[in-house]
């Protein structure tokens, strides 16, 4: 693969600043770092000579294997040497050791020459895998992090220890693994062919490794010093090894090292990003469920304060109606019943006293327009306004938030950072969606309601109540021109009942045209509760959406990182 194509390292840093802000991440955040340290160095590193770390565990004979190897008494060998706690580097003369030697290991330099059977490389001797020292293994893995090939030393009672295995998993798709079986001159050839098997079968099981890429040879180290190969695999070994130092072959390893660490630094990008969705949408599950279980009581408690209104929405209704009346009905229909009922005594008492009768209708068309204007902000604070403490809407708050609220607590999060309010963030939004269905209530659904009325009354009720008015003022008219044509002239009694009598019909028709608009005034109620529960599930989707975009700056980051990485492929 053409290194042009890789990521650049410094393009993914930044990107993996900010996705370290997912909570699913965060714990992975120094595994990261050193995986993409290490995919920095894979690709920056072409021509240096290959560091090579030997691991294994406490009497392996890595030692032994490194002055093997090297044709010089580089290592102190034997099991009875004083264990270290630091890794010791051994570097050709002249080769640039900075960047090693600040994983804190001790420095050697050597004079590679004619007698090493594998010399010029950088060699890392590394503490024993198996030491009950857990510093041993951080030390060993900050050493297998700098190198380009680990050469795991074992004897037959290592081959499958916990400590090793367990240890080998970080590196196997990242690293060039060659298993090396010591002491072989111990062994029989059985023997030497079923440990192989052995390992072969741990790489795959645990690394992940196909078989046939497992490269393990069977040898004596201490034979090998000697100019012995006792298992005939030594040879092999060698050809193994001087191929990988080619520049080649090196540059090869180097790139995929680079890739194997890119793969893995993906994928625990991934399974994070994987966990932050999951986690999400388990949260939004739980507040849609949430707010679908104190839907149903904030419904009961908008019908509740819709019934305390009623009487103002009718009243609305009269009025939205009148003006669509023509005729004297219309002035009746602007009035409530009280009103109307007014208007229509003042009438009676006018045929006594006309002064009288118009003091009443007067005094109660004021009384009603106060008492119309007192209901409707009394009708106001009833829908919207909160009562006294709003125990009801703030328990159905806390109804529909604490199931998500209770999922990120789980995962030690904050309910915020997921995109789910508080309590009273909650309730603010639930007054407002109160407020706005009364507002559609008192005003369009009052108007579409009145609009389906109308349709029907225009034809029906507006001529039931006008006819009798329009005959009645024919008829006064015709009784006015006879007696001024042939006499006598009415006397004012007439017209005092005649007055009277029209009233009582326009009051009538009032009276009329209200009870056709009770079915109106419903109409509107429940167009008004089914916007409440339209806005409930607005807020439940805005909400949704909430938790949708939550952690948005690390997903983003992380999506970006993989969208990086998968173009490689």
């Amino acid at each position: 693969m053409d290194d042009t194509r890789l990521p650049d390292p410094e393009a993914l840093r930044p990107l993996l600043t900010d996705a370290l802000s997912l909570p699913a991440l965060k714990p992975h955040g120094p595994r990261l770092e050193r995986l993409l340290e290490d995919y920095t160095r894979g690709v920056a590193r072409k021509d240096a000579p290959l560091v090579v770390a030997l691991v294994g565990a406490t009497g392996a004979g890595k030692s032994t294997l490194l002055n093997a190897l090297s044709g010089q008494n580089l290592s102190r060998e034997g099991v009875d040497r004083p264990t270290s706690t630091v890794s010791t580097l051994f570097a050709p003369e002249g080769t640039p050791t900075d960047e090693l030697a600040r994983t804190g290991a001790r420095v050697v330099r050597y004079t590679p020459g004619p007698q090493g059977l594998w010399s010029g490389q950088v060699f890392i001797d590394t503490p024993d895998l198996n030491s009950v020292a857990t510093a041993h293994r951080d030390v060993a893995r900050a050493a297998l992090d700098k190198a380009d090939v680990a050469l795991v030393v074992m004897h037959r009672g290592s081959v499958a220890e916990a400590t090793q295995v367990e240890f080998l998993a970080e590196f196997a798709r990242r690293r060039a693994l060659v298993f090396i079986l010591n002491f072989a001159d111990e062994l029989s050839a059985e023997s030497r062919d079923a440990l192989k098997s052995q390992v072969r079968r741990v790489a795959t099981q645990h690394y992940g490794l196909a078989a046939e890429d497992v490269p393990v040879f069977a040898i004596s180290a201490r034979a090998a010093k000697d100019g012995q190969d006792v298992s005939g695999e030594f040879g092999p070994l060698l050809f193994h090894l001087r191929g990988l130092a080619t520049q080649a072959v090196a540059a090869r390893v180097r790139h995929t090292n680079a890739l194997g660490a890119l793969e893995e630094f993906a994928n625990t990008v991934q399974k994070a990003l994987d966990d932050t969705d999951a986690l999400l949408a388990k949260t939004r599950t739980a507040l849609d469920a949430g707010l679908a279980r104190a839907a149903e009581s904030l419904q009961g408690d908008f019908d509740a304060r819709l019934s305390l209104a009623h009487g103002h929405l009718a009243s609305e209704v009269r009025r939205q109606a009148a003006g669509r009346f023509w005729g004297p009905a219309a002035w009746g229909l602007r009035l409530s019943l009280w009103g109307a009922s007014g208007m229509g005594v003042g009438a009676l008492v006018a045929r006594r006293s006309l002064p009288a009768g118009l003091a009443v209708a007067a005094a109660s068309t004021v009384v009603d327009a106060v008492r119309d204007r007192t209901r409707a902000r009394a009708a106001e604070v009833a829908v919207v306004e909160p009562f006294e403490d709003d125990f009801l809407a703030e328990s159905a708050a806390r109804t529909a938030l604490a199931e998500a609220r209770s999922v990120a607590r789980t995962q030690g999060l904050e309910a915020e950072s997921l995109g789910v309010p508080d309590v009273e963030v909650m309730l603010a939004e639930l007054r407002v969606a109160r407020a706005g269905a009364w507002r559609y209530t008192a005003s369009t659904a009052v108007a579409e309601a009145v609009a389906r009325w109308w349709r029907t009354a225009r034809w029906l009720v507006l001529p039931l109540i006008n006819l009798p008015l329009l005959a009645l003022l024919g008829h006064v008219g015709y009784r006015v021109v006879r007696g001024y044509v042939e006499g006598p002239l009415l006397p004012l009694e007439y017209f005092l009942n005649a007055g009277a009598f029209f009233g009582l019909l326009a009051g009538a028709g009032a009276l009329l045209a209200s009870a056709s608009l009770v079915g109106a005034a419903r109409h509107a109620g429940r167009a008004g509760r089914g916007r409440f529960v339209e806005a409930l599930a607005a807020l439940g989707r805005r909400l949704g959406e909430a938790v949708d975009d939550g952690l948005g700056t690390g997903r983003q980051a992380a999506r970006r990182i993989l969208e990086r990485i998968r173009a490689v492929g």
